[in-house]
């Protein structure tokens, strides 16, 4: 017998890629959505008023540091997907690590699995790259996290 899935929510910043495919996931299992995205719901195609259907609630910055922030201490865990070395990624685990929070980085769905029930992670925050630094992320990201959640749920 499989043991039940901790994950409850997902949440993330809403930017294109690795952000949305983690709420496109969420939508998909059933689960809670939602997240802080910067001020205007701003992506990189834009603002997305898009993502309010998501549960995101708008940040009063401008700043993309000040939403990952927000999310990260929102969540009991950080899954980054993609290229590690983009700034964006390079952020979001230095302010895991300052706030002490678990993250995983581009894991296999055996380490997701263990990591997830290990650190018993409920509200998960997913990040990465965005669509135009790594095109189909979004949708790498929506299989993986459905894949391996349903396999526990």
């Amino acid at each position: 017998m499989k043991d039940k899935s901790p994950v409850k929510k997902i949440i993330s910043g809403g930017q294109t890629g690795a952000d949305f495919g983690g709420l496109l996931a969420g939508k998909e299992l059933g689960l809670e959505t939602g997240g802080t995205a910067p001020l205007g719901f701003k992506t990189e195609n834009g603002s997305n008023l898009e993502l309010k259907n998501f549960n995101l609630v708008e940040s009063d910055s401008r700043f993309y540091n000040d939403r990952t922030t927000a999310n990260i201490k929102n969540s009991t865990g950080t899954i980054v997907f993609g290229n590690t070395n983009s700034i964006g990624s390079k952020s979001t685990i230095a302010i895991c690590k300052r706030l002490g929070k678990p993250y995983i980085v581009n894991p296999t769905k055996e380490a997701f699995l263990t990591w997830l029930a290990w650190n018993n992670i409920q509200t998960l925050n997913v990040a990465g790259n965005r669509e135009s630094v790594s095109p189909s992320i979004c949708e790498k990201v929506r299989n993986f996290l459905v894949t391996a959640i349903k396999e526990i749920s």
